[in-house]
């Protein structure tokens, strides 16, 4: 994906946006989330901001040492290796010709008396209004025009590659972001093989 040239006239105050991809979050059980992206925010002084961040949830969001301007095009990706149980998670920009890698195992972390689970069950693309604060509340959406995903590629246990729709999945879902009892945030096209679009509507 580019990343999106926010306009802050139109989100007046803080508003934020993240573009990333990752593993779990589909399924309900799933309290894990292992995941890398953008972030393009706008600042309470109307300044935008961008950094690339990489996180595995439930820990906190951690900036990836790699610039990132807007306009640039980006790839991102996330993989579980099943002999050495890490992911790796990698930010590329590839207009500056820059990359960013990591390699992290499941957090050890204690949820309800259980140990936390990284299941790897299921794959998103996801552009949204990041959570803040610790009591959990969805940003205000800063206004970044349009993002286009392409050259979407999911590799499963068995080895299977193909796009985000393809028969191989028994499972795909589209979300629209909708503030609470409010109007849709943003809204996504229909979904091709490998390729979509999300469309920003308003901040809140």
């Amino acid at each position: 994906f580019f990343v999106p040239y926010l306009n802050c006239a139109k989100s007046p105050g803080s508003a934020l946006s993240s573009t990333w991809v990752g593993f779990d979050g589909f399924f309900s059980q799933a309290n894990s989330v292992e995941q890398g992206g953008i972030a393009s925010d706008c600042s309470a002084n109307g300044k935008a901001t961008y950094f690339a961040w990489w996180e595995m949830y439930p820990r906190s969001e951690i900036k990836a040492p790699l610039r990132i301007d807007p306009g640039d095009s980006v790839t991102a990706s996330v993989t579980y290796n099943v002999t050495t149980h890490n992911y790796q998670i990698a930010l590329a920009d590839n207009t500056r010709r820059s990359r960013f890698t990591i390699l992290r195992k499941c957090p050890h972390v204690v949820l309800s008396g259980k140990l936390l689970r990284c299941p790897h069950d299921s794959a998103e693309i996801i552009s949204e209004a990041p959570s803040t604060g610790r009591k959990v509340r969805i940003a205000r959406l800063a206004d970044y025009g349009a993002i286009s995903f392409t050259a979407i590629s999911i590799t499963d246990s068995r080895g299977v590659r193909a796009g985000i729709v393809s028969p191989h999945w028994n499972a795909t879902k589209i979300i629209q972001l909708v503030s609470s009892g409010g109007p849709a945030r943003a809204r996504p096209t229909p979904v091709a093989a490998r390729t979509f679009d999300t469309y920003w509507l308003r901040e809140g």
